[in-house]
């Protein structure tokens, strides 16, 4: 039997929702596709260009305390080729307190600037026909008897008695920062060894506090020797005899 070339296929309401539905979910996939292709090509030129400048690191490292005074009383020098002799000694000021607080690893540099700084204020005296008063000439020369600034209390010990020997033969107007500079090496002197002094250096404390007019730190260093250690008459005597002296 031979089938009707004419005759037309008819499709049921089913077949034609299915038919529809089939053509709208191909239609939708293909959109999807086409808009997340589109995104990665957005994104990529994003992500190279954090590669290739990457976000800087945060340096995290802090100075030393030492390191931050030095910075500080750096800023204060005057220029080397200063033509004025009185901030060539202030110089040398800055250069004694680098020489105290900065790091220890820089003292033998601002010792040798220190001489430098000398140097030139000799040079710039000679030139102008001034003579150094004898207070200059004493401080000059006791300064270059101080012994390193380092961690034996017994350095320290006699860096403050030269301090205090300053106070009272210096220059007048340099008095008070001889005063300062001798009781700070004092305070490192007994955090080094807690005030666990002996004998001989009990009583150079002691003196040292007197000379600086210091009669109750004296008296305090003095009791402490006492509980610690079972001293001899003839210490106590003798350190009695310094705290009393007038």
């Amino acid at each position: 039997m031979k089938k009707d070339k004419n005759k037309s296929i008819k499709h049921t309401p089913a077949q034609r929702f299915w038919g529809v539905f089939v053509f709208l979910s191909l239609f939708v996939c293909g959109l999807m596709v086409g808009i997340g292709l589109g995104k990665k090509s957005v994104m990529q030129p994003v992500e190279q260009e954090q590669i290739i400048n990457p976000v800087p690191q945060v340096d995290v490292k802090t100075k030393e305390t030492c390191q931050i005074i030095e910075d500080l009383l750096l800023e204060r020098l005057y220029p080397e080729d200063s033509q004025n002799g009185i901030e060539h000694e202030e110089n040398i000021i800055i250069y004694e307190k680098l020489m105290l607080s900065g790091c220890p690893e820089n003292q033998g540099l601002y010792s040798g600037k220190i001489q430098r700084e000398k140097e030139i204020v000799l040079a710039l005296q000679e030139e102008t026909g001034v003579t150094k008063q004898t207070c200059e000439q004493i401080e000059e020369l006791l300064l270059n008897q101080l012994p390193k600034a380092d961690g034996s209390a017994f350095r320290r010990i006699d860096r403050a008695k030269i301090y205090a020997n300053l106070s009272e033969r210096a220059c007048p107007e340099n008095s008070a920062k001889y005063v300062e500079l001798a009781k700070q090496e004092l305070e490192i002197a007994r955090a080094l060894e807690d005030d666990k002094f002996d004998e001989g250096e009990t009583i150079e404390v002691v003196e040292t506090y007197k000379r600086l007019n210091m009669q109750a730190a004296a008296e305090e260093i003095f009791e402490t020797a006492k509980k610690l250690t079972n001293p001899a008459i003839d210490f106590i005597l003798e350190v009695e005899k310094i705290i009393n002296q007038q």
